[in-house]
């Protein structure tokens, strides 16, 4: 799972490289507090007979941002599900320009994620979580981190899709002729 970025083009990629090696590294830490974090209060739930109030919380907050975390990391690998049967029956061109145009929707969201996180934010970050007493704002400032992320890696995959296509497209003439 923790690989090391793979060498590639530019600076940019290397750059998404390197965010996605530590978003990988902070979703493996997350994982390893949620369960440490859990494993103490099962054991002092049937153990000693005193659940803390503060692991559930805990759990519950680090569990979002690892899944937030997850997401950008599955939108970058373009693992998410999707269902290709018929886009894989248009020609090269066409679903070329099919998949961008969805990925241009898919950025166009990622804008109203980082709108509209951004705008709930100070509504929120007021109130107070009831056990640990922490601005609620971080529960909420998912919302416009994941659209941010997701909308950089969406954004290289329309790019490098771009360049793929011209590179393969250009062999094939130079081949042709």
């Amino acid at each position: 799972m923790l690989r090391p970025p793979q060498k590639r083009g530019n600076v940019a990629t290397k750059i998404l490289d390197i965010m996605e090696m530590a978003l990988k590294v902070i979703c493996v830490c997350l994982l390893s507090v949620i369960v440490a974090c859990l494993s103490y209060a099962v054991v002092m739930r049937y153990v000693f007979h005193q659940p803390p109030a503060w692991s559930m919380e805990l759990s519950r907050f680090l569990f979002l941002w690892m899944v937030i975390f997850g997401a950008i990391l599955v939108t970058r690998e373009q693992s998410h599900i999707q269902i290709t049967f018929l886009v894989n029956f248009l020609p090269p061109k066409v679903r070329l320009i099919w998949l961008n145009v969805l990925r241009m929707l898919m950025i166009g969201f990622c804008w109203v994620m980082i709108q509209q996180g951004l705008a709930i934010y100070p509504l929120v970050s007021e109130a107070l979580s009831p056990t640990l007493r922490i601005s609620m704002g971080w529960f909420y400032l998912t919302i416009p981190v994941c659209g941010l992320f997701m909308g950089i890696y969406i954004a290289e995959a329309i790019i490098v899709s771009i360049l793929e296509f011209r590179k393969t497209d250009s062999l094939e003439e130079k081949l042709a002729c």
